[in-house]
C-alpha cells in the first residue's frame, strides 16, 4: 500500500468511484471495499482540516485503511515521518469513551515499535468530537485545531510501501518462545479470539460442576495463544493445568513460576486421575495428538473432581494412522459438550508463503494473486553431507530446522534444534528450513505425493506439511538428490 492525499480522494463522494480512485492511488489490490459511511467520515475530516488551514499539500502522505500483514490490525489513517507517527481513527457516530480509549491503547502498542513520537487521535465525525491519547495513556478531549497542528508537524512524510515498516515477528508471540512478552501482556487477541474468549468465560461462569468445552480451528487461527491467555485468566479463579506433548520447556516453566496457580504437565507423565486432582481447570492444546488412555484419564478426573476441561483441536492435525484411528475428535464430541467454539479467521497467515505452499502441493493451482516469492529460497544438495552443510548455513542465519524425516539412523537428527512434528504443534517460527528428497514426487495431475511410509507413526509427507505451515516470514527448502523434484519446484519461481 502507498499513501494517498486525503483531500484529493475525499472530493469524490460516490462509493464506486471513490474505491476506484483510492485503489489506484494506493496501489492497493486487495478486495477491501470502503463503505459509504467510511467515505463520508473521511470527507468530513478533510473538510474540517481544510477549514483550519490544512492545504492540499499538507493532506498528502496518509495511509488509508492499512492492515498489518499477518496480524489483521487495521488503522484508519496513518502518516509517518522520520520523527513522528500520526494516527487518526474515524467514528461516524459516538461509540463511547471506553471503546475509543481501548482502541487507541491498542494502537499505541502496535505503533510503538516504529520508534517514532506518536500522536494518536480519534474523531467522531457526526459531532466533530475529538480525543487524543495522553502521554500517560489516558483519554483526553481535544479539537480539530490540535489535529491540524499534528498534521502540519508531519510535512516530510514517508511515501514508500508501509508494509516495510512493520515486521510481523515483532507482534506475533508464542508464549513458549516469548514467555517474557506473554507474562507482560505484550500481545493482543484478534477480534475472533476475543469473542471466543468472552463467550467461553461467560459459559464457564454459568456452570458449577464438571463441564467440557471445545475450541477448534484450522492452522494460523491463534488457538494456542488463546488457550494460554485463557489459562492465565482462569488461574486467577482457581488452580489451572495445561497439558503438553513433551516435558515443559524452560519457557513454560518460567511462566509457571511467575503465574500463581498455573502448572504444566507432560501428557506422557499422566497415568492416574489423582495427578490431576486439585485442579479447577484443565486445558489440553493440540488434543488430537494425545493417547486415548490419557484422554480417558483426563475426562475421568474432570467428572470425578468436577473440573472444567477445555480441549483445543485442529481438524487436520491427526497426521499418523494411529492418530486417525484414535478419533479423539469423535471422543470429544461424545462428551456432551457444554460449549463449542470455532476460530475461523486466519489472522496470522502470510499470503505470499501460503500461496507458495498451495502451489507446492499442486503445481497447476490457480491463485488470485501472483508473487515473486522473495521470502522463499530453494537449494539443491547432491548428497547428505551437502544437505547438512546447507542446513547448518541456514541455522547460522537464525532459521529453525524442522526435521520431518525422522528415520532410524537419521543423518540429520543431531542437528541443533531439529524438531519433530509433536514438538512443533501449536508453535510458529519466523524462519524455517526443511528437507525434501525422493520421498516426494508429482503425479500426472501436478499434485505433490509421498512414497508410502511403512511405519504408520512416521508419515513423512504429512509431517512435512505440518512443519511447512509453521513458518511466518522466511522459508528455505533443501532438495536432496532429486533433480526431477528440483525441476518441478523451481518452475514455481520462474
Amino acid at each position: 500500500m502507498r499513501p494517498v492525499n486525503i483531500f484529493r480522494v475525499s472530493r469524490i463522494r460516490d462509493e464506486r468511484l471513490f474505491n476506484i480512485m483510492e485503489k489506484h492511488e494506493a496501489s492497493d489490490h486487495d478486495n477491501h471495499i470502503t463503505r459509504i459511511h467510511e467515505i463520508e467520515s473521511l470527507c468530513i475530516l478533510a473538510d474540517a482540516l481544510a477549514e483550519r488551514g490544512i492545504t492540499v499539500k499538507d493532506a498528502d502522505g496518509f495511509y488509508f485503511g492499512f492492515v498489518i500483514p499477518l496480524i489483521g490490525k487495521e488503522f484508519d489513517l496513518l502518516k509517518v515521518t522520520n520523527r513522528y507517527c500520526l494516527n487518526i481513527e474515524l467514528k461516524s457516530q459516538d461509540v463511547g469513551e471506553e471503546h475509543i480509549l481501548a482502541q487507541l491503547r491498542k494502537n499505541l502498542h502496535y505503533l510503538t515499535l516504529l520508534g517514532r513520537e506518536l500522536m494518536l487521535f480519534t474523531v467522531v465525525t457526526d459531532t466533530l468530537a475529538c480525543y487524543r491519547l495522553s502521554d500517560d495513556g489516558e483519554l483526553e478531549e481535544t479539537d480539530i485545531s490540535e489535529i491540524a497542528k499534528a498534521v502540519r508537524k508531519c510535512s516530510a512524510a514517508y511515501h514508500g510501501r508501509i508494509e516495510k515498516l512493520f515486521r510481523a515477528s515483532e507482534y506475533l508471540i508464542s508464549p513458549e518462545e516469548d514467555p517474557e512478552r506473554f507474562l507482560q501482556g505484550q500481545y493482543f487477541l484478534s477480534p475472533a479470539q476475543d469473542y471466543v474468549k468472552s463467550q467461553l468465560l461467560r459459559d464457564i461462569s454459568n456452570t458449577s460442576y464438571c463441564a467440557f468445552f471445545h475450541i477448534f480451528g484450522r492452522p494460523c487461527t491463534g488457538k494456542t495463544l488463546l488457550v494460554y491467555d485463557l489459562a492465565k485468566h482462569l488461574s486467577g479463579n482457581g488452580r489451572t493445568l495445561i497439558t503438553c506433548g513433551e516435558e515443559p520447556s524452560e519457557g513454560l516453566q518460567s511462566i509457571s513460576r511467575t503465574i500463581e496457580n498455573l502448572d504444566f504437565i507432560a501428557e506422557t507423565d499422566i497415568d492416574s486421575p489423582d495427578q490431576i486432582r486439585g485442579y479447577d481447570f484443565v486445558l489440553v492444546d493440540e488434543a488430537l495428538h494425545i493417547d486415548p488412555e490419557i484422554f480417558d484419564i483426563i475426562t475421568r478426573a474432570a467428572e470425578t473432581y468436577e473440573q472444567v476441561c477445555i480441549f483445543s483441536t485442529d481438524p487436520s492435525a491427526a497426521l499418523t494412522d494411529p492418530e486417525q484411528k484414535n478419533d479423539i475428535e469423535g471422543r470429544i464430541q461424545s462428551l456432551g459438550l457444554t460449549g463449542e467454539y470455532e476460530l475461523s479467521e486466519r489472522m496470522r497467515l502470510n499470503m505470499e508463503l501460503q500461496t507458495f505452499i498451495t502451489k507446492l502441493r499442486h503445481l497447476y493451482c490457480k491463485t488470485e494473486k501472483t508473487y515473486e516469492f522473495e521470502h522463499v529460497s530453494v537449494n539443491y544438495a547432491n548428497n547428505t553431507d551437502e544437505a547438512r552443510g546447507i542446513i547448518k548455513y541456514y541455522r547460522d542465519k537464525g532459521y529453525v530446522f524442522i526435521n520431518a524425516h525422522r528415520q532410524p539412523d537419521d543423518p540429520f537428527e543431531d542437528l541443533e534444534e531439529s524438531f519433530g512434528y509433536r514438538h512443533i504443534a501449536g508453535r510458529e517460527y519466523s524462519s524455517v528450513v526443511m528437507l525434501m528428497d525422493d520421498s516426494f514426487y508429482y503425479d500426472e495431475n501436478g499434485y505433490l505425493q509421498g512414497v508410502p511410509e511403512p511405519d504408520p507413526e512416521h508419515p513423512y509427507p504429512n509431517i512435512f506439511y505440518s512443519g511447512i505451515t509453521r513458518v511466518r516470514e522466511h522459508l528455505a527448502l533443501v532438495i536432496l538428490d532429486s533433480p526431477e523434484l528440483l525441476h518441478m519446484i523451481l518452475s514455481l519461481l520462474d
